[in-house]
């Protein structure tokens, strides 16, 4: 066996080893509020979740793997030590906030990592960075949907009489959030590889705590006029496994696909397959298995800072949530961008929360995990670069 061979088969052992992690950290938010309101027991709970997670791949389609296998960095520079080292620095960033219960994205340390290797082998160019009229057109729309949201949010507050200045602000976030996710689904706009998955950063957890929010508040209002509302708190308790069910199984169609991308990568660079051919079942069952299997072994202190550390969860807000996850995951996977299950997730608990008023949410909390999103895509490509610069110093590749 030679060594291209052999770095090819660690680099598909290191992919899946991604998934794994990937499973522990992301994939443990799908449990957290159905554990923190114990509609199930933890082990039952990540059983169920574990299923539905390997299910995923099969019923979503692989446009996330098509990103991140050909979306971010130029597949012309990709060899099988490149995306290697790529790996090397997304699994240290993730294993290392597991291990401390900070919930970041195993999405973006995966990209981070993959342009962080990219820089170092073959220079700016080697990245697929967008092109200035598509971020003019994106800044143009949001500004529009923030103007549009503003106006909407302001007219109502005089209507009520209540604080304009707080539902015009309100307004414009929201405007703004919502405009490229209609744009998309109107195909009227078109956002694709890195400026996506950069934009969706910020927009997927505010969409899901605008879509939680809505939810909840229904919920809500149908819990007060419930004459039963033990009955119906037990209700939600078993509709909250339909909910993480359906959150961990959109999980499974996005995230278990990081693995895909960068298996049909290497196989790309390695001359097995062609750069148009269809992802080969096996790498399909492997990576889903993979990161089924980082679920089920169990993320605790992801599970617990999801659970109790953001707000205190009823099962109908926990239902409300899962459902809400669930739907701004599938919505991303349709469109082939890969988002963070735990965005997703900490802005539907956030959106529960907040219909209880703003003080109901631990901002500090939330401010930990928004600082580890915002470093996890530079530190995992400062990981990958330097591990690449070193590894091209010592065995002079």
């Amino acid at each position: 066996m030679d060594a291209n061979t052999v770095i090819i088969i660690a680099g598909i052992v290191i992919a899946l080893a991604f998934n794994f992690s990937n499973g522990r950290n992301d994939a443990s938010n799908t449990v957290a509020t159905v554990i923190a309101t114990r509609a199930l027991a933890p082990r039952t709970a990540i059983l169920i979740a574990s299923v539905c997670c390997l299910a995923g791949p099969f019923i979503y389609s692989t446009a996330v793997a098509k990103t991140i296998g050909k979306g971010i960095v130029d597949p012309g520079i990709f060899t099988p030590v490149l995306l290697f080292i790529g790996l090397i620095g997304a699994v240290l960033w993730v294993n290392a906030c597991s291990h401390y219960g900070i919930p970041v994205s195993s999405s973006h340390a995966l990209v981070g990592g993959l342009m962080g290797a990219g820089l170092a082998a073959g220079g700016i160019s080697a990245v697929f960075w967008p092109a200035p009229e598509l971020v003019g057109w994106t800044v143009v729309y949001l500004a529009c949907g923030a103007v549009l949201g503003a106006g909407i949010m302001a007219v109502l507050a005089a209507v009520f009489r209540d604080s304009l200045k707080f539902y015009a602000i309100l307004g414009a976030a929201a405007g703004a959030v919502v405009t490229i996710p209609i744009l998309m689904i109107l195909d009227l706009f078109v956002i694709k590889g890195l400026l996506a998955i950069l934009l969706f950063i910020c927009v997927s957890p505010m969409l899901g705590l605008i879509v939680s929010y809505i939810f909840t508040t229904i919920l809500t209002k149908i819990m007060a006029s419930a004459k039963h509302p033990t009955k119906m708190n037990k209700w939600f308790q078993r509709a909250q496994i339909v909910g993480s069910g359906f959150q961990a199984m959109s999980l499974g169609g996005n995230d278990a696909q990081n693995a895909m991308g960068i298996i049909i990568a290497i196989l790309i660079a390695a001359g097995f397959v062609t750069a148009d051919a269809e992802l080969p079942m096996w790498v399909i069952v492997l990576s889903a298995l993979a990161i089924a299997l980082g679920l089920l072994s169990g993320g605790w202190k992801v599970i617990k800072k999801m659970g109790t550390g953001i707000t205190r969860i009823r099962p109908y807000q926990g239902f409300s949530a899962s459902m809400s996850g669930g739907m701004v995951l599938s919505f991303m996977t349709m469109f082939g961008v890969p988002v963070s299950t735990t965005h997703v997730a900490t802005g539907t608990i956030m959106g529960t929360g907040v219909t209880r008023g703003a003080g109901a949410v631990r901002w500090g909390a939330v401010r930990q995990m928004v600082t580890a999103w915002i470093l996890t895509i530079p530190a995992a490509a400062a990981v990958s670069g330097i591990c690449y610069l070193a590894a091209r110093l010592v065995f002079g590749f």
